[in-house]
């Protein structure tokens, strides 16, 4: 480097603080490396943080600035495109480049920076002083100022005199969330013939000397087992320069790949869809709507693509909605692909994801499936985006940044010149007007891969099973269906989108129902070893269930609606020689439970399978006959212009679960609602007649896809604030330039006004391009965002926002 001429790195600084949206200049010294993407430890006023190096120049005059302290990487962490995505997600969605470098990085990467007190080594510290109890605290601990200052003023002042004198130092101290897996290997350094005739020198007076020479002579390299080969034994042959130590990243076993893995042949519509998809992946970026009803092998498509992706030398990126999904998916993609394909979803370990995230940096897998934070992982030469079950609302993340994974692999595949697969039996509404407008291609897979037809829909009209005196919560029908299944050594899956034992607690007596003291939303009642109990499913409180009302004083309180547990109770009391499993958040938050449900119940271990939506996407166990929908109605009554949508997605989702291999299926809706046009539709499967009419609904009322909607959402614990914050936010947008672009509802409590204590209010706004209000409605959340920040509350803002409330 030019005498003169200093280094400047620009750090994006790890925090949730509004001035930390910036880059800021640290000087590098002159023996350290550093290069955009790699993470650093720099100072910040008087304290100490973690950042990425996004840029790095050169200055003729750099003044006074800080210094970089510590780099934490070798290679960087983070790819040029990674880096120009992150400075997108803050256009498209108002973040901070803080907040999109976050959601980009896994957690695995994060780390902990502290400044603590520790001895001086060799410092000459007077009796009175190693004596004290503050520092052999100091000596013992080595605390942060921060928790020296929550001592007393009085310790604060006597470790800064000490930190003067020399007795006491600052030290930075850097923690990984997790960190490398490494190992020591045993290289040889010297030609075989060597090894062996140093080996045979050696075998008399060294005798392990003389066997890890030979070993080495075999094998060229080997993993350093310590017992075996001490260091006392390898210390000399390293001085000779016969061998050296080197360290290796360690990583997870992945299955070898298996050329002989079988691709069966293509039904003649599966062939024609590759053919189109190809031609459209060799023309570059483009976007494709596979529309496949259930069951019509819309995977083994995707898998003839990613073979060609990869076989020109590129990679490929499956995202699925849930992590339900991907257990029986990566399965068969490694059957394919073998130690090619990467798995990045949030319900890895930390260890596991910075191990598949960095074997995708590395080029050793080009293959990544994932849940909806795989859409960030670092793949620097693109080719197929697959986005599996495309309409589901979960690729929209609910945390800030609020960015929406469809909509992020979009535009990475543009950027990238890659093809874009949105495959669904339901496409969304916006994904079809997509189509309509001109902006992707439709290919589609109208029958089923085994040829046979789509499985029959009978809806049950619960009202007439009350007149005619069934009070279960099983129709006669679905009863008669059940046993059948069972008798004949089929499978059966009953869905009920609710989970817990009931949906509330009510007083017969007088009406009250049971709401968490410290949310505004109804106490769901569980099934619990001790009894039934009443939990909140946002705060986490919970409580016993008794029978006497707080309200009345009457032993009138009693369970009020279903929850998967109240079915699977059913059917163990009604028939108990039937094997039942259940699957649902409550089965299956523990690390490994829903890849055993799925295996139990693939290989036969149960006869009914209860859950939630989890089950209704994507699964395929071919022993199912029946499906059974036990309350279509609560999924029909939501506050959401999604309702009808999201319920006739999930009731053909779920019913095409039956009948996928070579035996018939039937699927049962109970409803007291059979004319909703919903379930009518989903009674005949008719997407078009769906489509066409909410498309008309959604136009007519000016809902997405028509316009675009965005939500602010204000936080505090005193309600006034809250209130406050949100009224002030309507009032900026009032008298902004963007003002008649803009229909702003008024200020109002959020869906759920308290959670935890804590109120909510909300504004939400309509607009037809974010692009002609964005300056406006972020200048107004920040400056409100701020205020809330200095008053302990928060403000977020969701931009392209899935849902109101």
């Amino acid at each position: 480097m030019t005498a003169g001429i200093t280094r400047v790195a620009e750090v994006v600084v790890e925090g949730t603080a509004l001035f930390l949206d910036k880059r800021f200049d640290y000087a590098v010294p002159p023996d350290v490396d550093v290069a955009p993407g790699v993470r650093v430890v720099v100072p910040m006023r008087d304290s100490v943080r973690s950042g990425i190096v996004w840029a790095v120049r050169e200055v003729a005059e750099a003044g006074r600035l800080r210094a970089v302290m510590r780099v934490m990487d070798r290679v960087p962490v983070l790819t040029p495109h990674q880096m120009r995505m992150a400075e997108w997600l803050c256009d498209r969605y108002g973040a901070t480049l803080p907040e999109a470098v976050s959601a980009i990085l896994p957690g695995a990467f994060r780390v902990r920076v502290r400044k603590v007190l520790v001895p001086n080594d060799g410092a000459q510290v007077p009796d009175d002083v190693k004596t004290s109890a503050l520092f052999r605290w100091i000596a013992e601990s080595g605390p942060e100022w921060s928790e020296v200052r929550a001592r007393s003023k009085a310790d604060e002042r006597t470790a800064r005199a000490w930190v003067g004198a020399g007795f006491v130092r600052e030290e930075i101290r850097v923690d990984e969330a997790v960190g490398e897996k490494r190992r020591a290997y045993l290289v040889a350094r010297a030609p075989d013939e060597v090894l062996r005739r140093e080996a045979e020198s050696r075998r008399r007076r060294a005798r392990r000397q003389s066997d890890l020479l030979q070993q080495l002579a075999e094998a060229g390299e080997m993993m350093w087992d310590r017992r075996a080969f001490p260091p006392s034994s390898v210390a000399p042959l390293v001085e000779a320069e016969l061998l050296a130590i080197a360290e290796r990243r360690v990583t997870r076993a992945h299955p070898p790949r298996n050329e002989d893995a079988a691709w069966p042949e293509l039904t003649p519509y599966q062939a024609s869809a590759v053919r189109a998809l190809t031609e459209m992946a060799r023309q570059g970026h483009g976007v494709a709507l596979l529309h496949g009803v259930t069951g019509s092998g819309k995977t083994e498509v995707y898998m003839h693509l990613i073979r060609a992706a990869i076989e020109g030398g590129g990679q490929a990126l499956v995202l699925v909605p849930e992590i339900a999904l991907t257990p029986q998916l990566v399965q068969r993609f490694e059957r394919r692909f073998g130690g090619r394909v990467a798995v990045l979803h949030s319900g890895l370990s930390l260890g596991e994801r910075r191990e598949e995230w960095t074997r995708v940096l590395d080029g050793d897998a080009n293959v990544v499936i994932g849940a909806r934070s795989a859409v960030f992982a670092p793949m620097r030469d693109l080719r197929l985006v697959v986005i599996d079950e495309e309409h589901e609302p979960s690729y929209k993340q609910e945390d800030a940044p609020h960015y929406d994974a469809r909509e992020v692999a979009m535009w990475r595949a543009r950027e990238a010149g890659a093809l874009v697969v949105l495959g669904s039996a339901t496409p969304s509404v916006a994904s079809m007007l997509r189509v309509e407008q001109g902006d992707a291609r439709l290919v589609s897979l109208p029958v089923r891969a085994n040829q046979r037809p789509l499985p029959p829909v009978d809806v049950i009209d619960m009202r007439e099973e009350l007149r005619a005196g069934n009070r279960s919560i099983f129709s006669r029908r679905l009863a008669e269906e059940l046993e059948r299944t069972v008798s004949e050594g089929m499978q059966a899956i009953l869905f009920l989108n609710r989970r817990g034992y009931a949906h509330a607690a009510l007083c017969r007596a007088c009406g009250h129902s049971m709401e968490c003291p410290r949310c505004d939303i109804h106490l769901t009642v569980h099934r619990k070893a001790e009894g039934h109990a009443l939990v909140c499913h946002y705060c986490g409180h919970e409580e016993p269930l008794v029978r006497r009302c707080p309200a009345c004083g009457e032993e009138a309180l009693v369970p009020y609606g279903l929850g998967t547990e109240q079915v699977e109770q059913h059917l163990l009391r009604t028939w108990p020689a039937m094997r039942v499993l259940r699957m649902d958040w409550d089965t299956t938050r523990r690390k490994g439970a829903l890849e055993s449900i799925i295996e139990r119940f693939q290989r036969g271990e149960a006869d009914v399978l209860v859950g939630t939506q989890m089950i209704a996407k994507g699964l395929d166990f071919p022993r199912v006959r029946l499906v059974g929908v036990v309350a279509a109605d609560a999924m029909l009554t939501l506050p959401d212009y999604r309702a009808n949508e999201r319920a006739f997605q999930l009731l053909t989702q779920v019913a095409g679960r039956a009948g996928r291999a070579d035996t018939d299926g039937i699927t049962l809706i109970q409803t007291y609602q059979p004319g909703h046009r919903a379930i009518q539709a989903a009674r005949s499967h008719d997407y078009r007649a769906f489509y066409e009419r909410e498309r008309e609904s959604r136009e007519f009322f000016r809902y997405p896809p028509f316009c675009e909607l965005a939500v602010f959402l204000a936080s505090h614990a005193e309600e006034r604030l809250a209130r406050g914050a949100a009224a002030r936010f309507e009032r900026e947008l009032a008298r902004s330039a963007s003002a008649a672009s803009l229909t702003v509802l008024p200020a109002g409590p959020s869906g759920i006004r308290r959670i935890d204590n804590v109120y909510r209010y909300q504004v939400v706004m309509k607009y037809a391009s974010w692009q002609d209000v964005k300056e406006d409605v972020v200048r107004a959340y920040r400056l409100v965002k701020e205020k809330m920040n200095r008053l302990g509350g928060s403000a977020v803002l969701d931009v392209n926002a899935q849902r109101i409330g």
